[in-house]
């Protein structure tokens, strides 16, 4: 079937098929065991506890889980509402995240003088968000969210698609690989035109490869179709141990969670289990990767395997141990950023009144689009030229979106939570205009969710980017666009 034919509606399912998604009723225990166990944590750990900081933190991770329950019963898992701003990757970072900072104090790596002080605020105005964000997705605009003109089940690969997928993958990081050096998470050294876009959208063809691997995977009927898909998904995890990044890596694995709980959604248990366990095992030999690359020992993706092969275990663990110092105190605390918008405000600074808006459409922009003058080229930089050397330390701090809507707009910023839950709504249904828009959108979302945390800015880019990707699956379609073959559903 022609897979650029505009699939018909699917409704959401009815009470008899929602009901056969249900974890049980031992979700809900869990849901209000890990509140409190939140709360627990920061009142009895937390050197300077607060009542209000240890309440709003133990709600956001109660609502966060609600909310992902119900995009597990309403068979949204893979909608921007999951991937981009509740999903299990951005639980961390606005809960048990910012307890590490608050244990280490003053001293920790990448702070911002005098924030702490202000993380209650910041925790409540993060509760307040959620809600008005949950509220309107799964309140408001539920019938639009829940009605699906196309799924990722519909979507079917080829098991030799599994292989083109991944070759042209490892092709790409091959070709990139013998002309630059790969240092950090990037190649540096590109000025090509045709090889700046291969590199800029390296994360993306790992990504399609792994999203190609999973479907078969889980389709697989015969013993050669699931020792492929098998290969094809392990092979797109080492790529990205390769790469070093270890945030995408993460985010790819929980995605590949996703997509199988998409195809079986009776499985959370084996693929939470399984997850874990690999999630894991690949961060720790990403760490070694790390510290190689931080000393200057690899330069290339082949140099960065070669170091992981040579590793023991004793020095994998050793090398994680060292780095969750870092990781606990900095990389996890979501409300950093945004506390450091709130004491600038408290030094008398008045917000940016819309500038970090207009660097994030500027951003969005080609850059033959970009206008000429001084204008900032993302959000990021326009809060970092604005703040910094004023109260603001450091321009790439961790932060949650909430950012976005302070640093523009003050308190009033927690409104950005009703942008977000537009966006999601208007992104969702564009997406499933047709099959090829559904997968640009896979293969873009997975890399922009590792580091979502300034809304403007990493939001109007992923439009951006799907475009691009909308591209490479119109020009290569033959080899990487599966076939549409929607399911038969019973309306409401």
């Amino acid at each position: 079937m022609n897979s650029l034919n505009l699939p018909a509606l699917h409704k959401n399912q009815d009470h008899e098929t929602i009901s056969s998604r249900s974890i049980s009723a031992m979700a809900w225990h869990f849901l209000m065991g890990a509140g409190l166990i939140t709360f627990i944590c920061f009142f009895t750990l937390d050197p300077e506890p607060s009542l209000l900081l240890s309440t709003c933190v133990a709600a956001n991770m109660m609502i966060m889980l609600w909310a992902i329950y119900q995009a597990y019963q309403w068979d949204i898992l893979l909608s921007p509402i999951v991937i981009l701003f509740i999903g299990p990757n951005f639980i961390l970072n606005y809960t048990l995240g910012n307890l590490g900072p608050r244990i280490v104090g003053e001293g920790r790596y990448g702070s911002n003088p005098g924030t702490l002080a202000y993380y209650p605020q910041v925790a409540l105005l993060s509760t307040i968000g959620l809600l008005i964000f949950c509220w309107m997705i799964f309140a408001l605009f539920s019938k639009q969210i829940s009605q699906q003109k196309l799924r990722y089940q519909d979507l079917y690969w080829q098991p030799w698609q599994v292989i083109s997928t991944n070759s042209l993958a490892i092709l790409i990081l091959l070709y990139l690989s013998i002309k630059y050096q790969l240092l950090g998470i990037s190649f540096r050294g590109v000025e090509v035109f045709f090889d700046k876009w291969l590199a800029f959208s390296t994360y993306f063809f790992v990504t399609l490869a792994a999203t190609v691997s999973v479907s078969v995977l889980a389709r697989a009927t015969n013993k050669q179709d699931k020792l492929i898909g098998l290969l094809g998904t392990i092979i797109p995890l080492m790529l990205a141990v390769g790469l070093r990044y270890r945030s995408f890596m993460l985010v790819l694995i929980i995605n590949m969670g996703l997509w199988w709980l998409t195809l079986h959604p009776k499985q959370v248990r084996s693929v939470l289990l399984r997850g874990s366990l690999v999630a894991i095992i690949l961060f720790g030999l990403g760490t070694v990767v790390k510290f190689a690359s931080g000393k200057g020992e690899t330069s290339s993706i082949l140099d960065n395997l070669r170091i992981v092969s040579e590793t023991d275990a004793n020095t994998v663990i050793d090398l994680t141990k060292n780095s969750s110092d870092t990781d606990y105190q900095y990389r996890m605390g979501g409300f950093e950023y945004p506390s450091a918008m709130l004491q600038c405000f408290a030094q008398g600074i008045s917000p940016m009144y819309g500038n970090g808006l207009i660097g994030g459409v500027i951003q969005g922009f080609p850059d033959f689009l970009r206008p000429s003058g001084n204008y900032p080229a993302s959000e990021r930089l326009a809060i970092s030229n604005y703040y910094r050397n004023r109260c603001l330390r450091y321009g790439d701090t961790i932060g949650i979106p909430l950012t976005s809507g302070l640093a523009d707009w003050n308190i009033i910023g927690v409104l950005i939570y009703g942008m977000m839950a537009l966006y999601s709504l208007i992104t969702w249904r564009i997406v499933q205009f047709s099959p090829r828009l559904f997968v640009a959108y896979l293969m873009v979302t997975t890399t922009i969710a590792t580091d979502f945390d300034l809304f403007w800015e990493d939001g109007l880019f992923i439009i951006r980017n799907i475009g691009f990707a909308w591209l490479i699956l119109l020009a290569l379609s033959p080899f990487l666009m599966p076939r549409w073959q929607p399911e038969k559903q019973d309306a409401i």
